[in-house]
């Protein structure tokens, strides 16, 4: 009698079905960790931004402003209108920036400050952020809601 290795039509499928489902429960999860990761880039960026120059401020001793377009989810900074941008960023397209406080323009004085202390919200479609710029040197703060 003749041995044959290998396995069954029906066998392979069983598998392939088992596959398949562990994929179907495993990657949305993975699709929302992705988001989470480039919610958390874009916000690190734009903190990292408004440091930059609020820093630049101080070191040249030079007020700068920034410009937050809320129409277009954009960002530029730059010392005197006209001028060339010092930082421009983005925000993705299907984000909400609403200002409660804020102005469209933050001026960063040469000691440091802001000219309009206040607070803006950003809606993502997973999460609620919170940015305050307080009274002093303290910088931007972000708060996920």
């Amino acid at each position: 009698m003749q041995s044959h290795r290998g396995f069954t039509l029906v066998e392979v499928l069983i598998v392939l079905c088992f596959i398949t489902v562990s994929l179907v429960i495993v990657l949305p999860g993975q699709h929302s960790a992705f988001s989470s990761l480039k919610e958390k880039r874009v916000m690190k960026t734009f903190a990292d931004d408004i440091h930059f120059v609020q820093q630049l401020s101080v070191n040249r001793g030079e007020v700068h402003t920034l410009y937050i377009n809320a129409t277009d989810n954009s960002y530029q900074a730059y010392k005197d209108w006209g001028s060339p941008m010092i930082v421009t960023g983005s925000f993705p397209p299907d984000w909400e920036i609403t200002f409660l406080s804020l102005k469209q323009h933050v001026l960063f004085y040469n000691n440091g400050t802001f000219s309009n202390p206040g607070t803006m919200l950003i809606e993502t479609k997973n999460n609620e952020y919170r940015i305050l710029f307080p009274f002093g040197r303290n910088g931007v703060v972000i708060d996920r809601q």
